[in-house]
């Protein structure tokens, strides 16, 4: 973050260390070319000598001496995200979906749409792809969502294909790898790469399950808390009537080799008189997959959720690679694929994750980011990812210094190590676009009914007695408050105006070992596990069988969820007693939301009725309807974007059937077809009723033509000229990064290309800074996108200062407010921002960014860069 200021009426003198850093910066960036992406380095030198410091919560150090550089000829397999387009638009489609009444509602995107729409392009792949390619990468693979490209290289090929610098080390008693310099891409590739995974192997997602040893069950077994069969849970939470999922298809993200899983199940179902699950194993990329010598985590997922769902249609395991027995090829980037595998299949309706690492971690690699992508996608499809909120109560970022287990407080003495007032909470469940499920303790009358739910928290006990690591970890479930991830709008709607980060869990079920599950693993019957793992299956059995009643049309229930439970709380067992931390510390429990159980656990049969009642599908018990086709068309140069709008009368369309004219076909709901030449084609849609099978048709003419174009109209997007025109400036905002010039900046702000810049604020004062330009957006065009690149550096620890981008008409009537970033938007380097200004076609309008600073302590600098307005 940088600490610049700006005094009233004039810059900030040179200073040597400002000058020292931008020579630096000139140095090893060689003017610009490089530019950063989300994937920070993941280890820095500390001012203390000869040491450094991971980048995790809690800042472990690593002595100089045991730092090396990483062989040349390391093998590396690097996944780079890469940034979706119109984000905006996105997130407006993603509130209609879920919002009953909506003209979207529940017309969910096929991968194809979602590509077609958000996607990055293919030319922006291949660009992506060539970049890999001169720097010596192999087996580059590109997923079929363009969202993520894999290749294999070298730490000599990483090093210059990311401007980093590759060191291994070791670390808890294991060698590991990781970049100690911030992750950068040419110029070129700065809007399209967000994240560079795969470059260290410290930090990466953990299993959430906890293994009880059977001398360990009888001693914390009481009358009322006692251990469960899985086929208890749906009598226990009141499966009443609801059928089975035998609709629905459930995914489950696992590692490594299935064949034990597989094999473990089979005898559960069999042990239980089940029926035999019908599963697939999916890779999560090419590789290895590996037996690492225990499958409980794996065992614990499919068995609970096969019991509590009652049998779903099939059950996928999505394998990320782990490579060998030792796991040593398991990194985020593997993860992410195998959430992204599910994704672009867009079988599983529900997808199980019961994994999860420290967010601040996540958040320094790119993982957080490039996760999150996955995840807006599968909620765009009607997919409803479940995530383990952790296991470790507030501590998930504190690991043992041993084995590296998280929610390290205590060492072997019982001599508390840590800050017990410092939280932090797990990622992926921090994800706005996912459920995320926290852990009780259950009580039962007998083994079958409902008597009560309280915070899971076991407090302290020993990592691994068995293997000599007696230093203490809590568990307890995870819950808190995301420092990076912003709260979706239905949570601040629901939680108040001053919920401005995401809360989690969302839900959440029996999580205790003491009342845990008893399951097959690893061969052996009777083994009981507990942990938030089991929490996550409970709720994927229960939403698999609503989803299946529901005909698979609900997708992500938390908009929903919680619309209506802050009004209707008639499905919930509200969780009141109990905390997630240690010694009076953590968040506790209350009447209503809390951050250590959410809503609470749910009751199966209310729920189900509660989701009919407010936001249900149709029944998969009605007779069906009368289909009627209908769409819509737009088209662009020679491609034609379909939009379903049909409609069916007492039941649910199973089927759409298209036929372009060019004997082109597809099967998606809202297609986007590209004809090989201009001309008019006869474009037919016929659809299909789920239950009765009356079909309807619709047939319309299309004309396509070669089109234009991309056209950019701003002048001086990048304030190259060095004057302001025609941009209209407050005095000051106009900078250079040369020290020749009357305009020189040097407080440490650069800019995104060039050498000039536009900088708001950083007076440390109430201030007001504005650009704008005005244009007039030509008539006949269908697509106007603005483009802009920002950074923002700020030292207040609040939203007091903001910058707000707006769209005006010539009478200065502000017509939208595109985007409205604050001082908490900090960022490394410049964020590409986009803004969708369709609307405007054939209008003059000004384009104005007003940066606004307040007196309170501290200054915000915004710093603007590479305006442009394109138009085709």
């Amino acid at each position: 973050m940088s600490s610049s200021f700006r005094f009233s009426g004039f810059r900030k003198a040179l200073l040597p260390a400002a000058l020292s850093l931008a020579m630096f910066t000139v140095s090893a960036h060689a003017a610009d070319t490089w530019v950063s992406t989300n994937t920070h380095a993941s280890m820095q030198k500390s001012a203390t000598a000869n040491v450094s410091t991971l980048v995790m919560t809690g800042h472990p150090t690593i002595e100089a001496s045991q730092i090396m550089p990483l062989e040349a000829s390391k093998p590396l397999h690097v996944t780079l995200s890469l940034n979706l387009r119109n984000a905006d638009q996105l997130q407006t489609l993603l509130h209609g979906l879920n919002q009953p009444g909506s003209a979207n509602y529940h017309k969910y995107l096929t991968p194809e749409q979602f590509k077609a729409q958000y996607a990055p392009t293919d030319a922006q792949v291949q660009a992506v792809v060539a970049h890999l390619q001169k720097f010596g990468f192999k087996n580059i693979s590109v997923a079929p969502n363009n969202t993520l490209v894999s290749a294999d290289g070298t730490s000599l090929s990483a090093n210059a294909a990311f401007n980093t610098s590759m060191k291994t080390f070791s670390f808890k008693g294991k060698q590991h790898f990781a970049n100690d310099a911030d992750v950068m891409v040419p110029q070129a590739l700065g809007g399209i790469v967000g994240s560079v995974l795969g470059l260290q192997d410290v930090n990466k997602p953990h299993v959430m399950s906890h293994h009880v040893t059977p001398d360990m069950v009888g001693t914390m077994a009481t009358g009322s808390q006692v251990g469960h069969q899985p086929t208890d849970f749906p009598k226990i939470y009141d499966v009443g009537s609801t059928a089975n999922a035998s609709n629905t298809t459930v995914g489950i993200i696992t590692w490594g080799d299935m064949t034990q899983t597989i094999a473990d199940l089979k005898t559960f179902t069999t042990n239980a008189g089940l029926s035999t699950v019908n599963t697939l194993t999916v890779p999560g990329g090419t590789g290895t997959l590996a037996n690492d010598g225990d499958d409980g985590e794996w065992a614990l997922d499919s068995q609970d959720i096969t019991a509590v769902s009652g049998g779903v249609k099939q059950l996928i395991f999505y394998a990320a690679i782990n490579g060998d027995s030792q796991d040593s090829g398991l990194t985020d980037a593997t993860i992410t694929a195998a959430y992204n595998k599910a994704v672009t299949a867009n079988v599983a309706k529900v997808i199980n994750v019961s994994l999860g690492e420290d967010e601040t971690a996540a958040n320094n690699s790119g993982t957080q980011a490039a996760d999150d992508k996955v995840f807006v996608q599968a909620a765009a499809q009607g997919q409803t990812f479940s995530i383990a909120a952790g296991d470790a109560g507030v501590y998930q970022w504190s690991s043992d210094p041993t084995e590296g287990a998280p929610g390290y407080v205590a060492n072997s003495s019982g001599t508390v190590e840590i800050s017990l007032t410092h939280y932090g909470v797990s990622e992926p469940a921090t994800s706005p676009n996912v459920v995320a499920v926290g852990g009780t303790t259950l009580s039962t009358t007998g083994t079958t009914t409902w008597a009560g739910e309280t915070v899971w928290n076991e407090g302290l006990a020993a990592v691994d007695p068995n293997n000599g690591d007696n230093n203490k970890r809590l568990w307890a479930t995870g819950g808190g408050v995301s420092l990076f991830e912003t709260a979706p709008a239905w949570q601040t709607t629901a939680l108040g105006s001053s919920v401005t980060k995401r809360q989690v869990p969302d839900l959440a079920f029996d999580a205790a070992s003491s009342t845990g599950a008893i399951i097959v693993a690893n061969g052996q019957t009777g083994q009981q596990y507990g942990g938030t793992s089991l929490a996550s299956p409970i709720f994927v059995g229960i939403w698999a069988r609503i989803e299946s009643a529901n005909n698979n049309t609900l997708g992500l229930p938390t908009q929903n969820m919680y619309a209506n439970f802050t009004k209707d709380t008639t499905p919930l067992h509200d969780v009141t007693s109990g905390n997630n931390g240690y010694n009076g510390n953590g968040y506790n429990a209350g009447t209503g939301f809390d951050n250590t159980t959410g809503w609470g656990s749910l009751d199966i049969s209310k729920f189900s009725a509660y989701v009919t009642k407010y936001w249900g599908g149709g029944s998969s018990g009605s007779t069906g309807g009368t289909p009627t086709a209908n769409f819509s068309d737009i088209t662009s140069g020679l491609t034609a974007t379909f939009t379903d709008s049909s409609t069916d009368s007492g039941g649910t369309i199973s089927t759409h059937a298209w036929t372009f004219g060019d004997g082109s076909t597809s099967t998606a709901t809202s297609p986007s077809h590209t004809y090989a030449a201009a001309g008019t084609y006869s474009v037919t849609e016929t659809v299909t009723d789920s239950v009765s099978g009356k079909t309807s048709a619709k047939t319309v003419s299309v004309t396509v033509s070669s089109g234009g174009t991309p056209t950019q109209i701003l002048v001086n997007t990048g304030f190259e000229t060095g004057t302001a025109s025609p941009w209209t400036l407050s005095s000051g905002v106009l900078c250079s990064t040369s020290s020749s010039s009357s305009s020189y900046c040097g407080s440490g702000e650069t800019s995104h290309a060039g050498t000039w810049f536009a900088w708001l604020d950083g007076y440390g004062a109430s201030h007001t800074d504005t650009v704008s330009q005005s244009v007039a957006i030509p008539s006949g065009k269908t697509t106007a996108t603005l483009q802009y690149y920002l950074h923002i550096d700020s030292t207040k620890s609040t939203a007091a200062d903001t910058l707000t981008v707006q769209v005006l008409n010539s009478s200065g009537t502000v017509l939208k407010t595109l985007s409205t970033f604050t001082s908490l938007n900090t960022n490394t380097g410049y964020a590409v921002e986009t803004a969708n200004l369709a609307a405007y076609i054939g209008q003059t309008v000004t384009i104005k960014f007003t940066g606004k600073e307040t007196s309170s302590s501290g200054n915000t600098d915004f710093t603007l860069d590479d305006v442009s307005l394109t138009v085709q």
